[in-house]
């Protein structure tokens, strides 16, 4: 998952691009205006977070320019304009959702993570990975055709897993995806939900192992 930060507050651009790589995202970081579209020209992005009062180019600016030839990737604008009337012209311009200063880290991670489910949910119907099937619009799943029953919670790890199979996803990550609002969940919460995947998809050609010191990857066996 890879998400473009455009913020000209150094510390704080440097602090989202440093907590959203904890959290399991490539982040790419542009302190302007310009930079941010260079980015954008340059690259695709799963999602973009966006600073509605940046040098050279407004945030709102980049986003008319997006929207104006096409690029219709979830864009969330961050910005200490909490009026509604500047809620409304960010969300008339374009912008999928709408964070005012200041906020905490998990809230963006869980804002972020809800755009990126929905844009995959409209840009593509399942995901597959050996005879692993995920319906992303009916959030079904299936084993070589036979459904499996998984509960919320064991969906959305995954789902996460799938997306980024072959590639290691941390136990931060995990737990920023599935506790957004929670400072501390239980201490093997993550490995209890692991665990019951595991032996759910036990009768599938894929794995989750364990990377010691690092987090868990899904592989097909």
């Amino acid at each position: 998952m890879k998400v473009l930060i455009a913020e000209d507050n150094v510390l704080l651009g440097k602090s989202l691009k440093r907590g959203l790589e904890e959290a399991g995202w490539t982040a790419d970081w542009g302190a302007d205006g310009k930079e941010a579209w260079y980015f954008l020209e340059a690259g695709s992005y799963d999602v973009v977070v966006l600073d509605w009062m940046l040098p050279q180019l407004s945030g709102l600016e980049v986003l008319q320019r997006l929207r104006s030839k096409g690029n219709n990737v979830p864009v969330i604008m961050v910005t200490a304009r909490g009026a509604v009337d500047d809620r409304v012209q960010g969300l008339d311009t374009g912008a999928d959702d709408y964070l005012a200063k200041p906020f905490e880290m998990v809230e963006l991670i869980s804002r972020l993570n809800a755009l990126y489910r929905r844009s995959v949910a409209r840009g593509a119907s399942t995901l597959d990975c050996g005879n692993l099937t995920l319906e992303l619009n009916t959030l079904k799943v299936f084993i070589a055709g036979q459904p499996v029953e998984l509960t919320g919670k064991e969906y959305d790890l995954l789902q996460a897993l799938v997306g980024k199979a072959g590639h290691v996803v941390s136990r931060h990550a995990i737990v920023s995806l599935l506790y957004p609002f929670d400072q501390e969940p239980d201490s093997n919460s993550v490995d209890v939900l692991l665990n019951r995947l595991r032996r759910k998809l036990s009768h599938s050609d894929v794995e989750i192992a364990t990377v010691r010191g690092k987090g868990f990857i899904l592989r097909v066996a």
